[in-house]
């Protein structure tokens, strides 16, 4: 599972959003927590946008919004048959742009890890949906995840879909059927990853600081060769 993530304005991530075709800018946010809004770029007839989104999909058919379900992860394994997912794998696929993401690992408690690109920020896979109508209406994302590649399982079993630019144009665009794009769910590293232990404060989603290494030496996660 994949449950919080930074987003920093800097070079990396205005590259991103320019490669997607996106003039705006992000604002800096640490420890993004599931049920926030965060900013994610999508794809319909008027073209590409960025928007916001409640970070925890509300499926269009549920009588009315609840926490009941971890809805803020999709598995990459289930979406063509899950009846939450399925619909916006089809058509409604978006990219939520990130700078890093915190993971866990079990280290005489719960030690979290920054994880970002060496080459840049990342585009992770996302779904998104609308539930009610006019005023009542909300918008929801949900990010993919998928089984950890091999160099990443010293970490953690499972990892948030990270697209590399020669998918974000397929991702998309929503008259390509989500089942023929399964290929770009697999388990792999788009680029290599830098992983530094931080201080676990940020295990409080109300903290909104930058993570705070605690270890100056800094692992690097690339493709296994």
């Amino acid at each position: 599972m994949c449950g919080r993530y930074n987003v920093i304005d800097d070079p990396y991530t205005r590259e991103l959003l320019a490669v997607l075709g996106i003039q705006n800018a992000l604002d800096t946010r640490y420890n993004i927590a599931p049920t926030e809004n965060v900013q994610v770029v999508s794809q319909d007839d008027s073209g590409t946008q960025l928007s916001s989104m409640r970070w925890w999909l509300v499926p269009a058919w549920v009588k009315e919004p609840g926490t009941q379900y971890s809805m803020f992860n999709a598995r990459a394994e289930g979406l063509a048959e899950s009846r939450a997912f399925r619909h916006p794998f089809k058509r409604q696929r978006c990219i939520i742009p990130a700078s890093s993401f915190i993971e866990w690992r079990s280290e005489e408690g719960k030690q979290p890890y920054d994880i970002r690109s060496e080459k840049g920020a990342l585009a992770f896979a996302g779904l998104w949906d609308c539930w009610g109508t006019g005023a009542e209406q909300i918008y929801s994302c949900a990010m993919i995840t998928t089984d950890a590649a091999p160099e990443f399982r010293h970490i953690h079993p499972r990892m948030p879909v990270m697209l590399a630019p020669d998918m974000f144009q397929q991702w998309l665009d929503p008259a390509i059927d989500g089942k023929t794009l399964m290929p770009f769910l697999l388990p792999q590293l788009p680029a290599p990853l830098q992983v530094v232990a931080v201080d676990p404060r940020i295990n409080n989603s109300r903290l909104k600081e930058a993570p705070e290494p605690i270890a100056m030496m800094k692992m690097i996660v690339s493709k296994l060769t």
